[in-house]
């Protein structure tokens, strides 16, 4: 790997990349329009958060204003925090869950998703089996959920496996934010309205460092895109490896979704800067691809 983005096609990142697993689908297209290594299972790494919150978003359509209740962020949720701004704070902090959501797809803030927990369990909620039965119900077979994080968080909420393809079967799942009603065939099982809620989440995610890290323009005039956090990630790297996702209009307009993963052996013996430059190649790549 290097420390610089390059110009490749998805075709030459496999290539120039054999140890980076990824996955890219097509709104329009059935199948992968690209792939490597993709049904290689792989820690979560970067993606538990995404179905944590869809586990939250599915929860509140069955009960109507479950996420707009009010949750308190204490001091110890803060101590066991590893990632996110939080954790750097003092005192107690009052918000609602939603928001306690978003914050946790925005900067994988694990003190929120330590918050997250106990109010779920505090509403009688058993978060791992609801998350098992969503994960059924959207046939992602190949995600295999282990447990919840406890004594310390890195922002994910749900610990397990799965593989880059799952991972973009999921995202394709969630349809575009162009298009939240989706094609039937591939978006049954979750409603429209909880893909606007996701797509609202992610689409206020500003990720330096995974798959939108090289993505032409600056702030608001940047390609629209949308992706979740997980710069931290990289300092645990040699334990669970690297993950991303990112959803983008490429350079004809068709959406493609891309899922990719570094394993320990590659994330753990590099800098966060070079595996920001290996997944920026790749989604730069995913950008650059016309769909067909």
């Amino acid at each position: 790997m290097v420390a610089e983005v390059e110009m490749l096609t998805l075709e030459e990142c496999a290539a120039a990349y054999p140890q980076l697993r990824f996955a890219v689908g097509s709104a329009r297209f059935p199948g992968l329009v690209a792939e490597a290594q993709a049904d290689e299972p792989q820690d979560l790494a970067g993606i538990g958060k995404l179905l944590f919150g869809l586990t939250l978003a599915h929860l509140d359509e069955r009960d109507e204003g479950f996420l707009a209740r009010p949750l308190s962020v204490t001091a110890g949720h803060r101590a066991a925090a590893q990632t996110g701004t939080l954790r750097l704070m003092s005192g107690e902090l009052r918000l609602s869950a939603e928001d306690a959501v978003s914050l946790v797809f925005s900067t994988g803030d694990g003190a929120c998703v330590l918050a997250l927990l106990d109010f779920a369990a505090a509403e009688g909620v058993d978060l791992l089996s609801e998350a098992a039965r969503l994960t059924t119900s959207l046939r992602l077979d190949a995600v295999q959920l282990s447990g919840l994080e406890s004594d310390e968080s890195w922002g994910e909420g749900l610990l397990g496996s799965a593989t880059t393809a799952s991972t973009c079967q999921l995202l394709r799942s969630l349809g575009t934010p162009d298009d939240p009603e989706g094609d039937p065939a591939v978006v049954a099982g979750v409603s429209s309205g909880t893909r606007r809620r996701i797509h609202g989440w992610m689409g206020k995610v500003f990720e330096p460092a995974g798959l939108a890290s090289a993505l032409p323009g600056y702030g608001p005039r940047r390609v629209p895109h949308q992706t979740l956090s997980g710069i931290e990630l990289t300092t645990a790297g040699a334990q669970r490896g690297y993950s991303s996702v990112l959803s983008l209009p490429n350079q004809t307009g068709e959406w493609v979704h891309v899922a990719a993963h570094l394993p320990p052996s590659s994330a753990g013996a590099h800098s966060p800067r070079d595996v920001s430059a290996v997944l920026g190649t790749l989604g730069l790549a995913a950008y650059d691809s016309s769909g067909r």
